[in-house]
C-alpha cells in the first residue's frame, strides 16, 4: 500500500479527534450470520424505518437485504463503549458470468440510463477489477451534530454511554466508512470503484482528497444522486495527509480480518435468512 506523503505529525485538533475516533469506534468485516444480521438490521433501521427508501427482506424480519448481498463484503462500525452499531457499508463484487443481476453492479441495475460518461463506465472496465460501494448507513442518533447538548443527546440516543462529547466524533463516521471502503478495495484488488451518492457528499469527500468523478446525470434516486467513479490507487495518493493515521489503522484492521476470515473461502451468502 502506498499513500502520497508521510502522515502529518502535528498535534492539532484533527489529530486528537482521529485518535479519539480510533479509541472509541471499531471496524469489523462481517463474516458470520450473526454479524451480518447486525448489518442488515442497521440497514433496516435506516433505509426502511427512518428514510423509507427500501422494503424489509421479509415482513416478519427487521432486516434489509437484497440480491447483491450474496456477492458483497460487509463492514460494520461499532461504538465500543455502548456496543451500538454506528454505521455500515458494503463492497459489491459482481459475479462474472453469473445470473442477472449478480453479474452487474447495483447502479447498473437501477440507474443504467443515467451513465453518460463517454470513457468511464463499468462495461468499459475489466470485470475482474470493478466494484461498487453502497448501502452506507448511519442511524439517526449517530447523525446528530456536535451542537447537541447532553439532554438532547439523551432524548435521541437509546444508550446513556454516548455523551455530547462523544457526538463531536459523529461527523467522522461517514468519512471513516469511505476510508474503510477505500482500504477494502485495495485489499481485494478491485481498484475501479463506483458509487451512487449525493453531489454534496461527493464534494465533502473531495475536500478530504477522495476526488470522485461524476459519470452520470443527477437523478431522483432516494433524493438527488448521481453515479461517481474513483480509482482507489489514485485515492490513496491524493488523500489528505491528516487522514493517514486513521486510514492506516483501518487498513491494518481490515487486512488482518480479511486474511483470517475471507482469504481462503468464498463469500458467505444470505440465503438462510
Amino acid at each position: 500500500m502506498k499513500i502520497g506523503s508521510p502522515p502529518s505529525h502535528n498535534h492539532g485538533k484533527s489529530d486528537i479527534l482521529f485518535k479519539r475516533f480510533i479509541d472509541e469506534f471499531s471496524f469489523k468485516l462481517s463474516d458470520t450470520k450473526e454479524e451480518k444480521s447486525k448489518v442488515f438490521g442497521l440497514r433496516y433501521k435506516v433505509y426502511c424505518e427512518e428514510l423509507g427508501y427500501e422494503k424489509p427482506y421479509k415482513e416478519n424480519q427487521k432486516l434489509e437485504i437484497d440480491s447483491h448481498d450474496d456477492t458483497s463484503y460487509h463492514c460494520l462500525l461499532t461504538h465500543k463503549k455502548s456496543g451500538l452499531s454506528a454505521g455500515c457499508m458494503r463492497l459489491v463484487i459482481p459475479r462474472e458470468s453469473g445470473p442477472y443481476p449478480l453479474d452487474v453492479l447495483p447502479l447498473e441495475q437501477s440507474c443504467y440510463s443515467s451513465l453518460k460518461h463517454p470513457e468511464i463506465h463499468p462495461r468499459l472496465m475489466p470485470e475482474s477489477r470493478i466494484c461498487e460501494v453502497s448501502r452506507l448507513a448511519v442511524p439517526l442518533h449517530f447523525r446528530r451534530q456536535k451542537t447537541l447538548n447532553n439532554e438532547e443527546i439523551s432524548s435521541h440516543i437509546e444508550h446513556q454511554d454516548i455523551s455530547a462529547e462523544h457526538s463531536q466524533l459523529f461527523p467522522l463516521i461517514s468519512i471513516s466508512l469511505f476510508l474503510a471502503a477505500t482500504a477494502l478495495v485495495g485489499i481485494v484488488e478491485r481498484h475501479h470503484v463506483f458509487a451512487m451518492m449525493e453531489p454534496r457528499f461527493a464534494r465533502l469527500l473531495g475536500r478530504f482528497g477522495l476526488k470522485f468523478n461524476r459519470i452520470g446525470e443527477i437523478i431522483d434516486y432516494h433524493g438527488s444522486r448521481a453515479a461517481y467513479y474513483i480509482d482507489q490507487r489514485q485515492a490513496e495518493i491524493t488523500m489528505n495527509p491528516s487522514l493517514h493515521p486513521l486510514y492506516l489503522h483501518i487498513h491494518e484492521t481490515l487486512s488482518q480480518q480479511y486474511a483470517t476470515a475471507f482469504l481462503h473461502q468464498r463469500h458467505a451468502t444470505v440465503t438462510n435468512y
